[in-house]
């Protein structure tokens, strides 16, 4: 952080966009307001076949000398990163999703982290940008337990996600791993596990903040998710020599096997408590059918002192205090306060939330039919 201006490396942002006109305008002036030399800083905006008003949002900022506006036909994110790798020659590569805004220090914050551990690529700590709605407010919780996560996995070599919002790269490892590749719809997870395949390691600094824009309706937060969790299974498969394999470390050993069970895990835990609901609301209308309805009204009595201490009970506890201990602490590494409210909806609801999108996920791997972008 305490670089000279002397010293910072070249970096290019690239923002790759598809139908982006509402917000790419707002991504784009972030980076511009960024602390770094202007002299060292590029910003490559590749337009990949956009058919609403990108183009038109893209030309009111390309008057800035450090932005280099390109256009494609659609291809996809793979191809116009990797367009805008063939143009550059700086130092470091980036990546800016067009709906994501960055903190003022947020480059110079992950290059003094990259340049300090000497890694080949460095992630950010990623917030939710304005919530305002539960879904919002649910995710907010969500994303600060993924910032402690993602910190935790880059002190074990084990991460295998270099998130679309702000991933910085040296740019001599991309070419030496051969740029960006399509991948399901995932291309942030396939790079990072091919970056981990050729042992090169990824870091994380949890002081670059960087805002993205959540799905707003449980409908867009289905789409992403199935689409986010087909990815990471469909890679998985393409990489599966990498389970199991000590040359990956805890990686190969523990983080990836675990997160293929968890999802299995999930559904079937799941399964059982809907099911068991569905055995008690059945068992309360056999009792009806059986002895009729009592007209004495039975008013339950609360005892204060009352605590379930069963075993399934105390597992609930236990996984509960720690969610919220991992949230908090996410919420302290990254410096940046959550809305409280967001820790209890997300307890309350996201147990229920992901499996459906898991199950949704599962669905459309033994259909082969990938999960569509938007």
């Amino acid at each position: 952080a305490h670089t000279s201006a002397k010293e910072l490396p070249s970096v290019c942002i690239v923002v790759p966009c598809f139908n982006e006109e509402k917000t790419v305008g707002a991504t784009i002036s972030s980076l511009l307001a960024l602390d770094y030399p202007h002299d060292k800083l590029r910003i490559v905006a590749v337009n990949d076949g956009s058919t609403d008003g990108t183009a038109s949002a893209l030309q009111d900022l390309a008057h800035d000398p450090r932005v280099t506006i390109l256009s494609k036909e659609n291809g996809g994110k793979h191809t116009a990163m990797n367009l805008a790798l063939s143009k550059v020659h700086t130092d470091y590569i980036g990546c800016l999703d067009a709906d994501s805004f960055v903190a003022p220090d947020a480059l110079r914050t992950s290059i003094a982290h990259i340049m300090q551990t000497g890694a080949a690529a460095v992630t950010p700590a990623i917030l939710v940008h304005k919530p305002r709605r539960i879904i919002e407010l649910i995710q907010q919780a969500e994303y600060a337990l993924s910032i402690f996560v993602r910190r935790a996995f880059a002190k074990a070599n084990a991460v295998f996600i270099t998130p679309g919002p702000f991933s910085i790269f040296r740019r001599t490892v991309l070419n030496q791993i051969g740029g960006w590749r399509h991948a399901h719809g995932t291309e942030d997870m396939e790079i990072a596990l091919r970056l981990q395949e050729h042992h090169l390691a990824i870091t994380n600094s949890p002081r670059t903040r960087v805002y993205t824009v959540a799905p707003r309706t449980l409908r867009a937060l289905y789409k992403q998710r199935v689409r986010w969790t087909y990815g990471f299974i469909m890679n998985s498969w393409d990489y599966r020599h990498m389970f199991g394999s000590r040359a990956y470390g805890s990686l190969g050993t523990i983080i990836l096997p675990a997160a293929i069970i968890s999802i299995g895990a999930a559904i079937y835990f799941t399964s059982v408590i809907i099911a068991d609901i569905f055995s008690r609301i059945a068992s309360i209308f056999l009792k009806i059918e059986t002895v009729g309805i009592s007209i004495t009204p039975s008013i339950p009595a609360l005892d204060p002192f009352f605590f379930n201490t069963t075993a399934a009970a105390l597992v609930v506890y236990v996984l509960i205090t720690l969610a919220v201990s991992l949230i908090l602490t996410g919420q302290h590494i990254s410096g940046e306060k959550i809305n409280p409210v967001s820790i209890p909806l997300y307890i309350l609801a996201y147990g229920f939330m992901a499996p459906v999108w898991l199950a949704g996920a599962l669905v459309r791997t033994a259909l082969r039919a990938p999960a569509p972008w938007r």
